[in-house]
């Protein structure tokens, strides 16, 4: 059972993390995603991808000549440059820039000024600030992947950077694909750490609930055993880890530290009476039933889920169903198992700590 087990858990460094589309929330039979999917597939795309660079002068010095102003006529053939480049990129079929307006640059700021009066503010004020302290350019692109979008996000950086003038400029990047990858990262970041801070929580309390830390930490045996079994089948099935689903892993926890409490603490009010055979015996007839009734409850309301049509809901489901499924079966093989081990060659050689001495200890000596 441990080698079957560690097999499966080694399939959840297969789950990844991945960024999710709206169209991704639905499922394919939808009659609006279909017709996406039809327009993806003969129309080359049903929609472009849109990459939106904000260029701002930001002078270091306050008496120097350090560009200040987007009517610089060098700050313009510097977004010339740029628009040029991004122009050349593969993928690109459009680049929206200030530069276009205008055939060829002015000399002077006078005469960018006289050209934008000409052309109108209704015209300019598309890629120009009104108070002419940034700029926008508009990248546009068709008929790519999740990975060559991603792809092409790293190369409009690069080439932008690589233009980049000794003028000190502050260039900044969004669109959805950049708003995507941040919201990614951030949900990365929100999930480590929410993790640890719920596994951190659960085993303070456990070690304090069974005033052992042993059998507070023996606890959690079914949440290391649910999640890693549970991940595993989950990446074996194919499946990530989205931003919607990626509470999942504190959800599980919370979860799954109860099967491991329920036959431990059972265990040790049978043990004041029994010795270690009878007490285990009467510990897994009297939590096998109320454990197995949690589960199948718990788990239809997990896989009800996947009855409606978001699927990141569906993938929710899936995943705390089998994390609780595999806490459960923890809780009946490999709890037993330690608290008998410990408690038949380890116990003695372990001594008690009774937490009233100990705090009457502690608040003496402070």
């Amino acid at each position: 059972m441990v080698s079957i087990s560690v097999g499966l858990a080694s399939f959840a460094s297969n789950v990844e993390t991945v960024e999710q589309q709206t169209d991704d929330f639905l499922p394919d039979s939808e009659p609006v995603i279909k017709a996406f999917d039809t327009l993806d597939a003969e129309f080359f795309s049903a929609g472009g991808t849109n990459y939106v660079i904000l260029i701002e002068p930001e002078p270091r010095y306050g008496n120097s000549s350090e560009i200040r102003d987007v009517r610089n006529p060098e700050f313009l053939r510097y977004v010339q440059t740029v628009t040029s480049e991004l122009n050349s990129l593969q993928k690109v079929t459009d680049v929206s820039s200030p530069s276009d307006l205008f055939k060829d640059i002015p000399s002077s700021k006078r005469g960018v000024q006289d050209a934008l009066n000409q052309m109108g503010e209704p015209r300019w004020s598309q890629s120009i600030a009104k108070d002419y302290s940034a700029v926008k350019l508009q990248v546009t692109t068709a008929g790519l992947t999740s990975e060559e979008q991603s792809q092409v996000a790293d190369t409009i950086r690069n080439s932008i950077q690589a233009q980049q003038e000794s003028s000190k400029l502050d260039i900044s990047y969004t669109g959805q694909l950049y708003i995507d990858e941040a919201f990614q990262e951030q949900s990365q970041d929100s999930q480590s750490l929410t993790g640890l801070l719920s596994l951190l929580g659960v085993t303070l309390v456990v070690i304090i609930l069974f005033r052992s830390i042993y059998y507070g930490l023996n606890s959690l045996l079914t949440v290391i055993f649910g999640l890693a079994v549970g991940f595993g089948i989950y990446g074996l099935l194919g499946l990530n880890i989205t931003p919607q689903t990626s509470g999942s892993i504190s959800l599980g926890i919370g979860i799954a530290v109860d099967f491991g409490i329920q036959p431990i603490a059972r265990y040790r009010e049978e043990r004041q009476e029994r010795n270690i055979q009878k007490s285990l015996k009467h510990t897994l007839t009297s939590v096998v039933t109320p454990m197995t009734v949690g589960l199948i409850a718990a788990n239809i309301g997990f896989l009800a889920l996947a009855f409606g049509k978001l699927t990141f809901l569906s993938d929710l489901g899936y995943l705390l169903a089998l994390t609780t499924t595999f806490a459960y079966v923890a809780a009946l093989t490999i709890i037993p198992a330690s608290i008998v081990f410990y408690d038949k060659y380890i116990t003695d050689k372990v001594p008690t700590i009774n937490m009233k001495q100990l705090y009457y200890k502690v608040t003496k000596q402070s």
